[in-house]
């Protein structure tokens, strides 16, 4: 199939169709969309695109064990946020997440936007909108509109988050050196910084908050971005998006306690309540672990003990061919989010009665959560295992490549317009970046130079548009929904709300990539 037909991009497509479809047409649940789509991907990809019974059979399992990671890290912080619910933790942080302003939009602001990103930069994989979501709901913010501003919000901090997976694997894909492309992936970023801030605003509360919140977006944005780009700079890339969200949280916090302080209204302490910190102390331990988890000395020494199933090399009839994928899916024994996350939680459970007020003892506390936890993911666990099998049959039989094949061809001389979409189809399909970037990022970097653009700034827009795509991703959707209880249906209006923010910031990505790239 060496040349394009435009009937097999459409089957090619058919399978990520069906599940808008049945998303935002028809309001299913996610397992009756998982199962849909993933039967709609294998008829394809059978019929059409000539995979075998082996090598379907190795992308389902591949899937399976994809899902096995994601689940893990849903599950336990899932976990981790009805400990803290249970023991009353969650109405103390939320309750000084008040006192620090008593602006609606500078709350929004300062949890969905930086808060969640500074969660990105240590964890990442949807324990931002895991966390930060059902602390907004807490607060009062409508569930729907907690996980949409937290899923958009937080977009621009991915590539440099989780410590850098994402942009690390742009450069093992495209053979560019970090100090060439984290620079440019930071500027383009920095337009996402700004139009992702407006965005939450206009989530919450139209363009009437908009024109409320600019000076913050603007004063806020400008440091996040800065920071951005002065870290890739000084060779520390990894730590980037932590330290963008870090100081955007404390420049909008410092702001808005001052006007308190000005105005007299910082109330005291109550009497007996549990203390901020204690409440907090399972969160600093995620953040703790996390960055133990990344010193050079205890990662070499922890790296050998993993689990994870070697892959074959598979081709289809057609001669597409898959690359053998040892250890797929790896998940490291002691530095897998699931283990930071569980332990967090059991600090919690034993912290909590001892010193936090807590009304459950340790065992009914632990009992408690283990409940919670099971009656809300287990109902989108089998959505989120369907969706990433079908993200592997479309991937392994070649059909996700072509549909990239074929915008990139059709754009031709404007491909640098549609560049960021690429990015955006593998986040889209498979819930990562990460994914999206070894997917495609050697893609854009050769289009780019067939097309005489800059390779850079296209592998740039390749992450970038990968990066902000996480807010239409149905896996951490299905996270974020499951998390505050938003009810039957409520994937649906998450990502009914969240596309039309999408697709303006990516597009704005786009434009600035072909305005540059005409020079």
């Amino acid at each position: 199939m060496e040349s394009m037909n435009l009937f097999y991009w459409f089957v090619a497509a058919t399978p990520v169709i069906v599940l808008l479809g049945c998303i935002l047409l028809f309001h299913w649940e996610s397992f009756k969309v998982g199962a849909v789509a993933w039967f709609v991907g294998i008829f394809a990809a059978w019929f059409f695109f000539k995979a075998d019974a082996r090598l379907m059979a190795l992308a389902n399992a591949k899937g399976i064990a994809l899902s096995l990671y994601v689940l893990l890290i849903v599950w336990s912080a899932v976990f981790l946020y009805n400990v803290a619910e249970a023991a009353g933790a969650v109405k103390v942080i939320s309750g000084v997440m008040r006192k620090i302003s008593d602006d609606r939009t500078v709350q929004c602001l300062l949890l969905s936007w930086c808060f969640s990103a500074l969660l990105q930069g240590i964890a990442g994989f949807g324990v931002p909108v895991a966390i930060v979501a059902p602390i907004m709901a807490e607060m009062g913010f409508d569930p729907i509109v907690s996980v949409a501003a937290c899923l958009v919000g937080h977009s621009w901090s991915i590539s440099f988050g989780s410590m850098g997976s994402s942009y690390n694997a742009i450069q093992l894909v495209t053979g560019l050196p970090g100090e060439a492309i984290g620079p440019a992936m930071s500027l383009l970023f920095s337009a996402a910084v700004f139009s992702t801030g407006f965005s939450v605003l206009h989530i919450y509360g139209g363009t009437a908050a908009m024109k409320k919140g600019a000076v913050p977006v603007f004063a806020v944005g400008s440091l996040m971005s800065f920071m951005l780009w002065f870290m890739n700079k000084i060779g520390m890339a990894q730590i980037s998006t932590l330290a963008a969200g870090m100081s955007g949280c404390f420049l909008l916090s410092v702001v808005s306690l001052m006007k308190k302080s000005r105005a007299g209204k910082i109330p005291a302490e109550r009497e007996g309540e549990m203390s901020f910190h204690t409440a907090a102390s399972p969160y600093y331990a995620v953040i703790a672990l996390t960055l133990l988890s990344q010193v050079p000395a205890v990662k070499s020494t922890l790296s050998p003990y993993y689990w994870g199933l070697d892959f074959p090399s598979v081709s289809t009839a057609l001669g597409y061919t898959v690359d053998a994928a040892p250890s797929y899916a790896k998940i490291q024994f002691f530095s897998h989010p699931m283990l930071i996350l569980v332990a967090a939680a059991l600090f919690g459970v034993v912290l909590y009665p001892a010193r936090g007020k807590c009304a459950y003892s340790p065992a009914e506390l632990l009992r408690t959560a283990v409940k919670r936890t099971a009656a809300k993911c287990l109902p989108m666990s089998a959505g989120i295992t369907t969706l990433v099998m079908m993200a592997l049959i479309m991937t392994d039989s070649g059909m996700t490549g072509y549909i990239a094949r074929g915008i990139a061809e059709t754009f031709g001389s404007l491909y640098p317009l549609a560049s960021p979409f690429i990015g955006a189809l593998g986040t889209f399909i498979t819930g990562s970046n990460t994914n999206s970037n070894v997917m495609f990022g050697r893609m854009q970097y050769e289009a780019a130079v067939t097309l005489g653009k800059s390779a850079v700034l296209m592998s740039a827009s390749q992450s970038v548009g990968g990066s902000l795509s996480v807010s239409i991703s149905p896996s951490t959707i299905m996270t974020g929904a499951a998390n505050v209880g938003s009810g039957p249906g409520g994937e649906n209006k998450i990502m009914a709300m969240t596309i039309r923010y999408w697709f303006l910031n990516v597009s704005l990505v786009g434009f600035i990539v072909w305005l540059f790239g005409r020079q």
